[in-house]
């Protein structure tokens, strides 16, 4: 055991009496502030990636990054089990427990790793032949962009098991000071050799080189947070019992996700040329980075409700329900409401003309089913953290099946806007009743849901959307569109800050020491 000076699992009473507002908010803000920073990097050094290489080679980028997000699936769900199993541990200090489940976690992911990287590497004519058809250039680079896919795919896959450590322990400042690094790199890496004359090939490099370097951060801050962490591989089959009883479900969800967010793109090269891609990979890749102030939440919301939930706190699981579900709605809605307006602007000043013609409307689409996969976030974490893992799934399956349908169905002839037609579906079709179901889990009552967590933020959007609708013929550069967009949000959080939340989280939002004082 470690002194208490310095290794203090959160005592039981202190997290029963702590307020929900202040951490909550405080470790979202530690998020966002990350999320910013890479979000930022992402739109400023985009466009001359884009630009330098051209649609046919971005495309091939495009798919080399969206096959490590299947790490999620090949390593049976066990990075999210471990996350819930550590945040329940820690606070009772049994490290031996949480050293075996990571150690058996860890050797999951290492074999399924493995397996990933033979499953692209053997096949990789036929998946060439398949996926990545283009021109002279795009032929010259496809075993190569597959080889890096294949260990981007197990860098993928160390990373779900080794950043689960942080996230369990709500280090999120320690979290999101990682993600920024990778980040910096994997967007600024490629326009450093792109402009020293390298192209395709060094851009890949530099991608694969940003996940590698987020898994070593990662295991050298994981072994300071947990006393005698151990980075060997070791197979237990009882932990690895009782982290798959848990990840099983899991599993079958990140399938299904997976095949909402990832299939889209795979279905579009097999019926369009490479360039389609490009074209709807830019507009998704802005609904994405909206998406991913969703994942700023729910990595807050799922380790707390598990801890709570295994202290029998359940006043407080719902408190932090009805609080989480009014923040999500607050930070989705204003960017929902700038893509559902100002599409074509976007895309016009960001990267060109043409860009704008083809995406403006697969962009606005994607805004909205980006909210409608706001309004489910929640639930689907709190589900999780109560220990209902088989819910989400259900509903998740469902979801996947109505958008592989519609893919098939619509792609062939709507091109990338029947793919954006195809997410925004399903979302439309699951979304209320998973909603309704896990609320009523949880005993809260759908109209506290709404009263308390989406009736302001929705008129606050109303009143952004307005301003966006009044002043979007006075747009005329990336200047101006700028400027009404941050006037339209400055309006919104205003309005939000003094109209939607309550004291209490206003008090939370303004005490910027206690970010610091979380993660000391």
């Amino acid at each position: 055991m470690q002194p208490a000076s310095t290794q203090v699992p959160p005592a039981k009473a202190s997290v029963q009496h702590e307020g929900v507002s202040r951490r909550f908010l405080s470790n979202t803000a530690l998020n966002y502030i990350g999320q910013g920073l890479i979000l930022l990097l992402t739109f400023v050094t985009a466009p001359y990636t884009v630009h330098h290489l051209g649609p046919e080679l971005f495309g091939i980028l495009a798919l080399v990054q969206v096959t490590a997000g299947f790490a999620g699936l090949l390593n049976l769900g066990i990075g999210r089990a471990l996350t819930k199993y550590v945040s329940e541990l820690y606070w009772t200090g049994d490290f031996k427990a949480i050293n075996q489940l990571f150690q058996t976690a860890w050797a999951t992911c290492v074999v399924a790793g493995l397996v990933g990287i033979a499953l692209l590497v053997g096949p990789r004519d036929l998946i060439g032949r398949l996926f990545f058809r283009g021109g002279p250039e795009v032929e010259t680079v496809v075993d190569f962009a597959i080889y890096v896919a294949a260990f981007g795919l197990f860098t993928s896959m160390l990373l779900e098991a080794i950043s689960a450590i942080p996230a369990a322990l709500q280090r999120f400042g320690i979290s999101n000071a990682v993600n920024v690094v990778a980040g910096i790199v994997r967007s600024v890496g490629p326009v450093v050799v792109l402009a020293l004359g390298y192209s395709i090939r060094a851009v890949l490099v530099v991608v694969l080189a940003s996940n590698l370097l987020a898994v070593i951060i990662f295991a050298i801050v994981s072994r300071q947070l947990i006393p005698g962490l151990n980075l060997v591989p070791s197979f237990s089959w009882p932990a690895f019992r009782k982290l798959f009883s848990f990840s099983l479900p899991l599993l079958l969800s990140a399938l299904f996700s997976l095949i909402v967010a990832r299939v889209d793109r795979f279905i579009l090269a097999y019926y369009m040329p490479l360039a389609a891609v490009t074209f709807y990979t830019l507009p998704y890749s802005i609904s994405e980075k909206a998406a991913v102030g969703i994942a700023n939440i729910t990595s807050v919301v799922f380790p707390f409700t598990s801890e709570l939930h295994s202290m029998g706190a359940h006043e407080k699981v719902q408190e932090l329900y009805l609080r989480s579900t009014k923040i999500m709605a607050l930070v989705t809605l204003p960017i929902t409401a700038i893509l559902l307006v100002l599409p074509a602007p976007i895309l016009h000043y960001w990267l060109g003309p043409e860009y704008a013609a083809q995406g403006a409307v697969t962009l606005s689409l994607l805004g909205a089913t980006t909210f409608l996969i706001a309004l489910s976030a929640v639930p689907t974490v709190s589900s999780l953290g109560v220990g209902n893992a088989w819910m989400p799934a259900a509903f998740a399956f469902g979801s996947s099946a109505i958008n592989v349908v519609a893919n098939l169905l619509l792609i062939p002839h709507y091109g990338i806007n029947g793919a954006a037609f195809a997410s925004l579906l399903p979302q439309a079709l699951i979304v209320p009743p998973f909603v309704y179901v896990v609320t009523r889990m949880l005993k809260c009552s759908l109209w506290s849901v709404f009263s308390h967590g989406l009736l302001r933020p929705l008129l606050c959007a109303s009143v952004q959307m307005a301003i966006l609708f009044a002043f979007r013929g006075y747009v005329t550069s990336l200047l101006t569109l700028g400027v009404l967009c941050l006037a339209s949000v400055g309006v919104y959080g205003v309005l939000s800050l003094f109209g939607a939340i309550t004291h209490e989280e206003r008090a939370a939002l303004f005490r910027v020491r206690s970010l610091g004082v979380n993660e000391s």
